[in-house]
């Protein structure tokens, strides 16, 4: 089910292939690399919060992507869309079983809404990567 892959999660995003033998003048891939990436999932639901998790918190480096679990079609919005601002993301339609995928966004919070039922709502911040964990000199020595 869905429900249970929501949230943080890699997911091999694409494939490059690497060009090594030339056979006249057809190129044969030697090899598939796999590239992961970091996603974050929403799903579109049918009943309140519609939108799982409702409010969601993602790391700067993190793509988005809402999936549309319902039997009807939904959007995920930015509010800025409707009010004349920047509109950060509107994914138009999403029919059911598919998906929007959110390369990434800009440190800051989005509010969101589905064009075709407007009570379904959500929030998206976007924080700062994590610090790297600094080590103290006397760390090490701690039992």
């Amino acid at each position: 089910m869905i429900a249970s892959t929501l949230g943080f999660r890699n997911q091999n995003m694409r494939m490059i292939s690497t060009i090594g033998v030339f056979c006249g003048m057809i190129l044969i891939p030697t090899h598939l690399v796999a590239i992961e990436s970091q996603v974050y999932y929403i799903a579109m639901e049918g009943s309140a919060p519609y939108y799982s998790p409702s409010l969601a918190t993602v790391p700067a480096d993190f793509a988005v992507q809402w999936i549309n679990q319902t039997a009807t079609a939904h959007t995920a919005t930015h509010d800025g869309c409707l009010r004349g601002k920047p509109c950060a993301f509107d994914s138009g339609s999403v029919l059911p079983g598919k998906s929007f995928p959110l390369p990434t966004l800009k440190v800051g919070t989005y509010h969101y809404y589905c064009r075709i039922h407007p009570i379904m709502r959500g929030v998206v911040t976007v924080t700062e990567l994590p610090l790297k964990k600094k080590v103290l000199p006397y760390q090490d020595r701690l039992l």
